[in-house]
């Protein structure tokens, strides 16, 4: 039986490993979830039973995330045709977001889409601003995941990224997230501005967001460390399981235990200087610190 308004919703900063634990839990034998073909087409729904490919592990690694492959995605467009303003940058997202009106299709939208796939389930992911009052309004159930990462590791992933611009000077044109908080804006000229201290910036905001939505949904939110995940992914999937009311099953242990994981706590280094990590580190000290 398909439960519209309990989906699992994982959250966090870019670049915090969400990909991952996305494509994780995608495997999961009840879960349905929106794939890079509801991305490009986000009204052909049938194109959803595609996604059961993704789960046959006879098909080579390179081929099932290939880029014309229906893997588990964002797809923000999906949402921004079901949700006008739902992919806007320059403030965070409330409940009051939603519009009357959409609840309902939307609700009837992902209905459809887990019916092609044949899931029970639905599993969203989003990034950045968190969405978690805002997804509640629509999925009143809902259980949210907010996978967090060591600092260093996210700053130093999204100045290498480019594909969105979070290293522009705050307050530029080109700065596209919004108010900055006075503290911010002072320890970040204090440290020598530049990019990689507006990608710690951007990060701060969204964990203030994602930290202000958690403290309205506590009994619904559970906070995963990404170095857990990679360290002891058997164990801490276990517990999300639990958290989430997800079935665990001995085939969903074996695609857990079939995949290889990289631990990539030090990859930083290899794009930060000592320097720059310790400018990073004293970055989130000064803006976390009571003022």
């Amino acid at each position: 039986m398909i439960d519209i308004a309990n989906p699992i919703v994982i959250v966090g900063t870019g670049r915090c490993g969400s990909t991952m634990l996305h494509r994780i839990l995608a495997r999961h034998q009840s879960l349905g979830w929106l794939s890079t073909f509801n991305e490009l087409f986000p009204t052909q729904l049938w194109l959803s039973a595609f996604s059961n490919l993704y789960r046959n592990r006879q098909l080579p690694f390179r081929v099932r995330h290939s880029s014309l492959f229906p893997k588990p995605f964002e797809a923000y467009k999906f949402w921004e045709h079901y949700l006008p303003g739902f992919s806007r940058r320059d403030k965070p997202h409330t409940a009051a977001d939603v519009p009357d009106s959409a609840v309902g299709p939307v609700r009837e939208v992902i209905r459809n889409l887990l019916s092609h796939q044949g899931r029970e389930r639905f599993l969203i992911k989003v990034t950045g601003w968190s969405r978690i009052a805002y997804f509640d309004r629509i999925f009143p159930g809902a259980k949210f995941i907010f996978l967090n990462r060591e600092h260093r590791s996210v700053v130093s992933s999204w100045v290498q990224a480019g594909w969105l611009d979070v290293t522009s000077d705050i307050g530029s044109e080109k700065w596209q997230w919004g108010e900055v908080p006075t503290k911010y804006k002072e320890v970040w000229r204090d440290l020598g501005g530049g990019p990689l201290l507006s990608a710690a910036v951007k990060i701060q905001l969204d964990l203030d967001d994602i930290h202000r939505n958690v403290a309205q949904f506590q009994n619904r939110c559970y906070e995963l460390q990404y170095e857990d995940l990679i360290s002891q992914p058997l164990r801490q999937l276990k517990k999300l399981a639990e958290f989430s009311e997800l079935h665990w099953s001995p085939r969903f242990e074996n695609e857990i235990n079939a995949i290889q994981y990289y631990d990539p706590t030090s990859k930083w280094k290899k794009y930060l200087s000592e320097q720059e990590g310790r400018l990073v580190i004293e970055f989130f000290n000064r803006t976390t610190s009571p003022t």
